[in-house]
């Protein structure tokens, strides 16, 4: 009986292990950076649910989600700006901890990316305009590279009243080829977002909760 006993605690002890193991690879630290698209914002200068927020629901509705950090993400930054950031490691309190960029970038198990439609689209795209955008993501893309090697998502532009169709794509296919180059993840979101339901008024700059929902399907479906 003592013997059996014996076996017994072995054998949970041993199973405890088993799914502590497992369960704590599938614990996901999620990371979000970039600007008014990745915050989900609203034209009332308030943020509302944006892709990022849906994702670390389904994540932490399945038990998978260890950490969200959505902090680094900011209204109207622009990739030089958070190119220094990232390179000055700026650092935030959350929860009474210090949390720095670089290793918030490094830990991310999922790395979603949102920049340059603060910056870019509410202009004509000029020449000059995109040899910049294209210097500045591809060194923002190299510093991450750098840093994780994870699931790094980066998400193209979309339409705006101020862009013309060639413009746009000339603008995403930067996007797509310096994200393919780096092994990172390209959502083109213009693609899936051809539908005035998807955003608050017909400026068709804001995106509302269904586009966001819409973003995050289609992250969901590359990613998991």
């Amino acid at each position: 009986m003592k013997k059996k006993i014996i076996i017994i605690t072995i054998i949970s002890i041993i199973l405890t292990f088993i799914i502590y193991f497992y369960t704590k690879n599938d614990e996901i630290n999620l990371v979000s950076l970039g600007d008014s698209v990745s915050l989900g914002m609203t034209p009332y200068n308030i943020e509302g649910l944006s892709y990022n927020d849906y994702l670390k629901e389904y994540l932490k509705n399945s038990h998978k989600l260890k950490n969200y950090i959505h902090e680094f993400s900011e209204n109207n930054i622009t990739i030089k700006e958070l190119i220094y950031e990232i390179k000055e490691n700026k650092s935030i309190i959350i929860k009474n901890k210090k949390i720095e960029i670089q290793r918030a970038i490094s830990e991310a198990d999922i790395l979603t990316i949102a920049i340059g439609m603060d910056e870019i689209s509410k202009n004509k795209i000029t020449t000059k305009i995109r040899n910049e955008f294209y210097d500045d993501l591809n060194e923002l893309l190299s510093i991450i590279k750098v840093l994780n090697d994870n699931k790094v998502i980066v998400l193209s532009h979309y339409k705006t009243n101020y862009q013309d169709d060639l413009s746009l794509s000339k603008i995403n296919a930067i996007i797509r080829d310096i994200t393919i180059t780096n092994n990172f993840i390209y959502i083109d979101i213009n693609k899936i977002l051809q539908n005035e339901k998807y955003y608050f008024d017909k400026n068709k700059y804001y995106i509302n909760y269904l586009g966001n929902k819409r973003i995050y399907e289609e992250i969901k479906k590359n990613i998991l």
